[in-house]
């Protein structure tokens, strides 16, 4: 495929003669499962109550693919999938794949701003909406992209009646198109050929496309639900966003659905609506990221629901603090593990027989034997010795050799050795498990979202009353950050937050949670000796005064 970067031949051998690739689908290793564990529950939607058998799942993925192939959707075609957490969004990543194509995995709250890049530069041929997210019209938003995307001819709507030419998602799973055509029509993937397009954290504007093969992502969910031990009695809850590559694969729905067991999908974030699923289904694992847990503890009326079911919360997307982890097990009676990683691939867990020490103030090893990884000088980018901090780079079986039509980018993420430079800097613990201190990309990681500073800079430059512009992370207790604007403006101009804002929002649409959430206005900005906007400073100016506040 044109733009995706393969592992080398030799590096693809070995991953098969390991065991870790299995010349099979996504798709094919998903059927297995639909048929091994037909008559569990695998998916109850919080929100209305639908409930979903492994064979009743299977039967509308198939019913789907159907439809889509029928619809003119072709091998290797990218599709946008942007529906929130209820079941069909799910249903339709799942047909998507089964007819061939490749999804897209866009989050809810993007906006026309990044879903047009995407559709643009993946020459998508379609896309999965909801008919209103949070008062936005997504068809709108779908006719705006249409017009400058020649690609784009599919739009599938889910929850409301589609425009002329769009097509509903609701009504093509009602329709049982399986009892009158063949399922040996639709196309067979390449194992080695891209399945997924999962979405970079992004510091250098929109985020980038990362191509997950069929070979390397199965092993990665594969895996993830081994380590973490799923089984059919295990049930999940999951509210963070289903297209997020921890809640799909890490090890998420599909790693889940692997071992038999069921997932609780539900749209709401807040602590109350956790508490309430975990005792009203039995949950026994909650997927969430620090934001998440923090709330759920400080939740004052906690006590009053009966949580005892409860056994792990798995939790990633940020670094859980140790003061946090030691919390878990004597306030909600639980354990926790940690995984440290990131869409292009590298995944650090902690294991369950690490001594609590080691468990709580590490973020994890390698969940592969065939992954490697090097701390590496920033400078000289020579390993550096034990216990010092370095650049971690990674390569492996499950780590992306190249971003999707990105060469500028991939020659600088990744070294000529196939590592992949992930930005993050961290040191290696005595234990063998790697201990996170911050990261070298320009990039705020908002409860696990990770923000492109330059991306959101570049829409601030675009207001009229502003000359100069940096976005910094700033500390922040629950979230772990949050994003600070600090501008210049013009002269004789004023500007408030909550002005720079609404421009975002309406003038440039980005999406709602990218928004900078406090303004700092500079009469000229700090440099560095040789003449660069100085970043470490505005991050300690920041800090500094919520310290002093």
């Amino acid at each position: 495929m044109e733009g995706f970067v393969p592992w080398p031949s030799e590096f693809a051998q070995r991953y098969r003669k390991e065991g870790y690739w299995l010349d099979k689908t996504i798709s094919e290793v998903m059927d297995e499962c639909f048929e091994r564990f037909a008559s569990n529950t695998l998916l109850i939607s919080a929100k209305d109550g639908r409930t979903y058998s492994y064979r009743e799942f299977g039967k509308l993925v198939t019913r789907l693919a159907l439809h889509l192939n029928a619809l003119g959707l072709k091998l290797y075609d990218r599709v946008i999938l942007q529906i929130p957490n209820q079941p069909e969004v799910l249903l339709a990543y799942f047909a998507i794949l089964k007819a061939g194509g490749i999804p897209i995995m866009a989050l809810p709250p993007h906006q026309e701003a990044e879903i047009g890049f995407f559709a643009k530069h993946a020459e998508a041929k379609g896309i999965a909406i909801s008919s209103v997210y949070h008062k936005t019209d997504k068809q709108q938003m779908a006719e705006n992209i249409m017009r400058e995307t020649p690609s784009l001819d599919l739009v599938l709507v889910t929850g409301g009646e589609p425009r002329p030419g769009f097509h509903s998602l609701d009504k093509l799973l009602a329709d049982p198109i399986e009892e009158h055509i063949d399922t040996g029509i639709l196309p067979r993937p390449d194992p080695d050929q891209p399945a997924v397009f999962q979405l970079s954290g992004g510091t250098t504007g929109i985020p980038k496309l990362i191509p997950r093969t069929h070979n390397d992502y199965a092993y990665n969910f594969l895996c993830s639900a081994e380590i973490c031990d799923l089984n059919e009695s295990t049930i999940m809850l999951l509210a963070i966003p289903q297209q997020h590559n921890f809640a799909i694969a890490c090890p998420g729905f599909m790693g889940l659905a692997s071992r038999g067991g069921c997932e609780i999908l539900s749209d709401s974030l807040t602590p109350q609506s956790a508490l309430e699923l975990i005792a009203s289904y039995r949950a026994t694992h909650w997927t969430a990221v620090p934001a998440l847990i923090i709330a759920l503890l400080n939740y004052p009326d906690r006590n009053g629901y009966d949580i005892g079911s409860l056994d792990m919360i798995l939790t990633g997307g940020q670094k859980l603090n140790p003061e946090v982890a030691m919390r878990i097990r004597p306030e909600l009676g639980c354990d926790v593990q940690e995984v440290f990683g990131m869409a292009e691939g590298p995944l650090f867990w902690t294991r369950l027989d690490d001594p609590d020490e080691v468990r709580f103030t590490t973020q994890g090893r390698p969940q592969s034997p065939g992954d490697e990884f090097r701390i590496v000088d920033t400078v000289s980018e020579e390993d550096v010795k034990p216990g010092e901090i370095g650049e971690l780079w990674c390569r492996g079986p499950h780590t992306i050799r190249g971003y999707y039509r990105s060469p500028e980018h991939n020659a600088k993420s990744f070294s000529v050795d196939g590592f992949y430079k992930s930005g993050d800097l961290v040191r290696l613990h005595p234990s063998g498990n790697v201990i996170v201190e911050g990261r070298l990309k320009d990039c705020i990681n908002r409860g696990g979202e990770k923000i492109s500073a330059e991306e959101i800079e570049n829409h601030i430059l675009a207001a009229p009353q502003i000359d100069i512009c940096a976005c910094v992370a700033m500390p922040d207790p629950v979230l772990g950050e949050r994003m600070c604007a600090f501008v210049v403006l013009k002269p004789g101009k004023e500007l408030t937050l909550a002005e720079l804002n609404r421009f975002l929002l309406e003038e440039r649409r980005i999406a709602k949670f990218k928004l900078p959430e406090r303004l700092e206005l500079l009469e000229s900005m700090p440099l560095t000796n040789v003449g660069k906007l100085n970043k470490v400073s505005l991050r300690t100016m920041i800090a500094e005064k919520l310290q002093a506040q």
